[in-house]
């Protein structure tokens, strides 16, 4: 499995640059190269606070702009190649909100 390097909450208060595994894309993921990313307050608050606990080497940044590199075989809207952004939060197009054309009233986001 290839690896990759990412910006990192490596322990509570300290950041820095780790080496992870690179995902597996699922049959309903996208596996997206990041060509810019922008910090968000929520990042800020897990860092320096432990706003969702103590996590090691957690990847930072989930506000972006990237180019997808691979997708999953349901994936039908997305190629490779494709640049796309990344919003700070995504529907769970699974949840029953989201299936009835209301993406922003989904119970399950994923952010």
């Amino acid at each position: 499995m290839s690896k990759f390097t990412g910006f990192a909450m490596k322990k509570l208060n300290e950041v820095g640059w780790v080496e992870k595994e690179k995902p597996k894309c699922g049959r309903r993921d996208a596996i997206i190269k990041p060509l810019a990313l922008s910090p968000c307050t929520s990042d800020i608050h897990t860092v320096w606070e432990g706003a969702i606990g103590d996590r090691k080497d957690m990847i930072l940044g989930h506000e972006a702009v990237g180019i997808v590199e691979e997708v999953g075989e349901d994936v039908k809207d997305f190629k490779v190649g494709e640049e796309v952004i990344v919003p700070a939060i995504t529907p769970d197009w699974e949840d029953e909100a989201a299936q009835r054309g209301f993406p922003s009233q989904t119970t399950g986001a994923l952010g």
